[in-house]
């Protein structure tokens, strides 16, 4: 039991389900195994940055920033830890595929 929790918490953060593979095209065509998570910040926002930007926000601005989210298509948010995480983003997201 001991050793499964162990396994468990070793490979914690990489759960493919949450990591899908980075499809070389369009935005993400410019990506290798050798990217940085700083090319990924350049369009990710990390959650904590987002939430702080909103709670500056009054209620009306708040409301208009919300409707406008829900008309774009937008970066996935990126969780602090994974931007602290040792490995890398392109360590999870594996690249698939070449143009």
């Amino acid at each position: 039991m001991l050793l499964a929790a162990a396994l468990a918490g070793s490979t914690a953060g990489c759960i493919t389900a949450y990591a899908p593979n980075i499809r070389r095209e369009e935005h993400h065509e410019a990506m290798t195994s050798q990217s940085t998570r700083g090319a990924c910040l350049k369009c990710h926002e990390l959650e904590s940055h987002m939430a702080k930007r909103m709670r500056g926000m009054d209620l009306a601005t708040l409301e208009h920033h919300m409707v406008e989210m829900n008309k774009v298509i937008r970066p996935p948010l990126v969780a602090d830890w994974m931007a602290k995480d040792r490995r890398g983003c392109v360590d999870c997201h594996a690249i698939k595929g070449a143009r």
